[in-house]
């Protein structure tokens, strides 16, 4: 946040920064794709809309904020990772905001953009209930992404801690 030179009080520049809380959000992100190390995988029992769920959450390096994995999220992760969650642990993921790929009720959602963990980037589709199987390219973030693909972010990741909550 932005402070006031004459008063001192801070300026919030999103959403998310009236109402702070404890998960990550697609504004968190800014415009570029910000790659964390997770440091944890949990379920956890979370109240929402539709009443106490267990929700897969995830946990960083460098940073307080936890993800609510999303199942689209969670299968790209397993795409790349494997299906054994545990060894996702100390694994780089890039994400990315955009409210092209099923963002969440018409706002930008957080989806996986790909990791420096993989040797090359992955085509995968994703079925989805009651829904068209999604299509998605996950990248090696080491290499440049083309900016030329309709849902692609700026191709060069940032360090999340110039925009993320310490």
């Amino acid at each position: 946040m932005s402070e006031h030179i004459e008063t001192g009080k801070r300026k919030p520049k999103s959403f998310s920064e009236l109402y702070p809380g404890r998960f990550l959000h697609a504004d968190h992100l800014g415009t570029k794709p910000q790659t964390l190390t997770i440091a944890d995988v949990d379920i956890e029992e979370l109240t929402g809309e539709k009443g106490k769920q267990a929700k897969a959450i995830l946990a960083f390096e460098r940073t307080p904020l936890l993800l609510v994995l999303a199942k689209l999220n969670g299968q790209c992760l397993k795409a790349m990772f494997g299906a054994n969650v545990q060894e996702w642990v100390g694994k780089k993921v890039t994400f990315f905001a955009t409210d092209k790929i099923m963002p969440m009720n018409g706002e930008p959602a957080i989806r996986v953009y790909g990791s420096p963990d993989i040797k090359s980037d992955l085509d995968i589709e994703i079925p989805m209930p009651r829904r068209k199987a999604v299509k998605m390219k996950l990248r090696a973030t080491t290499k440049a992404a083309s900016a030329t693909e309709p849902h692609a972010p700026a191709p060069e990741p940032t360090d999340p801690m110039d925009v993320l909550p310490r």
